[in-house]
Parts: C-alpha cells; sequence; structure tokens
C-alpha cells in the first residue's frame, strides 16, 4: 500500500510514520536467542593452541640452525696440545665401552721391534678406519730430558738423541734403557712404529709423521689400549707413545694420524 502521487507531503510523511509502527511491533515479536560464549570460548583456546605450537617450532628450528652454525664454524676440538692422554684406555672390540687397566708389576724381558711400511718404494698409502673416526689423542710436548712418570715404576723421557726409559725389577729401579732415533735403525723419512714390552708397560717410537692421532695396541680378544703420545717442542718427526696393558698378552701396535687414517701397524707381539 503506497499514498497517492498527490497525495503531497502530508500524507507521504504519515506513511513513514506507519512504516516505522509495523517494523517496531515486528522487531518486539522476535525472541533473541542466547549469546555463543562457549563456541566463542573453544574458539580462542583452539587459536591459543596453534599459535603456541607454531611458536615452539619456531624455537626449536632456530636452536638446530644456532648449533648447525656453531658446529660449522668450530675448528679440530682437540689440536695437539700440551697435555698427556691416559694410557690405560682399554676397550673390547670395535663397541665395548672403555676401561682402565690396572698395571702390574713388569716381569717379562724387554723386546725391541720396529715396523715400517711395505711397498716397492718403502712407503704406502694410509688406510681409513672401518670404524667411526676417533677423536686424536693429544700430544703432550716436552723438554729434552724432562722426566715423564709414565706408570708406576717407570718413567720416560726424551733428547734428540732418541727414547730413554727406566723402571722395572732391579737395584735402584731398574736399569735405564736407550732407543736410538739416529743410529740409522729408523727411516724418519716413513710413517712407523716401534714396541719395547717390559711386562704390561709397553713403550715405543712413532716417526715419519708430524700428524700422528693416536697409537693403539690390540689384543687377539680385540681389546684396545690407547696409548699416550709425547713429543719435542721443536716436533722432529718423532715421539714416544707408551702404554699400561691389562695383562702381557700379544699386542698388535697401529699408528694413525689425525684424521684417523692407519699409517703403519706392527703384528701381534
Amino acid at each position: 500500500m503506497t499514498p497517492a502521487p498527490d497525495a503531497g507531503p502530508d500524507a507521504a510523511e504519515a506513511w513513514d510514520d506507519l512504516l516505522r509502527a509495523e517494523f517496531a511491533r515486528a522487531a518486539h515479536d522476535v525472541t533473541p536467542g542466547p549469546a555463543p560464549v562457549a563456541a566463542v570460548v573453544r574458539a580462542g583456546r583452539a587459536r591459543r593452541r596453534r599459535r603456541t605450537v607454531a611458536l615452539s617450532v619456531l624455537a626449536v628450528l632456530g636452536v638446530s640452525a644456532a648449533v648447525a652454525a656453531g658446529t660449522a664454524l668450530t675448528g679440530d676440538p682437540h689440536p695437539a696440545a700440551g697435555l698427556a692422554a691416559p694410557p690405560v684406555l682399554t676397550t673390547t672390540g670395535a663397541s665395548s665401552p672403555a676401561a682402565s687397566a690396572t698395571p702390574t708389576t713388569p716381569t717379562t724381558p724387554a723386546s725391541h721391534v720396529a715396523a715400517t711400511p711395505s711397498g716397492p718404494s718403502g712407503s704406502q698409502a694410509p688406510r681409513t678406519s672401518a670404524t667411526t673416526p676417533r677423536i686424536p689423542t693429544p700430544v703432550r710436548t716436552v723438554a729434552a730430558g724432562e722426566r715423564v712418570d709414565a706408570a708406576p715404576g717407570w718413567t720416560v723421557w726424551l733428547t734428540a738423541r732418541g727414547k730413554y726409559w727406566k723402571g722395572g725389577e732391579g737395584e735402584e729401579g731398574g736399569m735405564e734403557q736407550f732407543r736410538s732415533v739416529t743410529d740409522g735403525n729408523i727411516d724418519l723419512r716413513s710413517p712407523g712404529v716401534s714396541f719395547q714390552g717390559e711386562g704390561t708397560f709397553r713403550s715405543g717410537l712413532y716417526f715419519g709423521t708430524r700428524d700422528a692421532g693416536r697409537v693403539d695396541l690390540v689384543d687377539a680378544k680385540g681389546r684396545t689400549t690407547t696409548a699416550a703420545l709425547l713429543e719435542l717442542a721443536d716436533r722432529p718427526g718423532w715421539g714416544v707413545w707408551y702404554a699400561v696393558t691389562p695383562d702381557q698378552s700379544p699386542m698388535a701396535v697401529r699408528l694413525y694420524d689425525r684424521a684417523d687414517r692407519l699409517l703403519s701397524e706392527l703384528p701381534r707381539l
């Protein structure tokens, strides 16, 4: 129902009042429902959980990136230093945990053996260890003539001429012994090791490399004893190793470089 075209302004105003009255009556007839408070709370909690998970993921990614960057920027964590490695690190097989061996009183006479790599030219390419590369043994730097207490009752020292050691049974703590590096019996141009054994105290020379990383002694059961390493301050291309083994059984001696490559090996003695 609309007003007549010629009804004038009064009729149009009356018509507007009528419409407002009809709209007001219709609005009063509508009963509003309750506010969706529970749904709003649930939606807010869901958004908060999603935000928490996203922040946790970002934190983990940030820590991982920082660790990776730190690892990439870090060099060799164990460079050669003026520290001696424990001479009695013994393991059984390739994956057994390390265990210390208790030294016993050496009784057997000394044996003196040296090994150098074999090949047409007196040298061979280093062989990489088949297991996971191990951390190099820190090399202790000593002065010429400086006495080192290698084991109970045993002393080792170095001079430019070679290796000296003393200990075992006998008057005044045993007889002083000497292994020369200048008598022509050691080829300092090729990597090699020598071996001297007095009971459970084992020692020797390593030579032909300025990159010695480790000397291992391995028995028939696969037990490995890692030796301590000594060198003179001027790094003459040779040094001394020593260790105390669990028993007096024959041991193979293996020289590795700092990249865990096998440089030289003596058979089980």
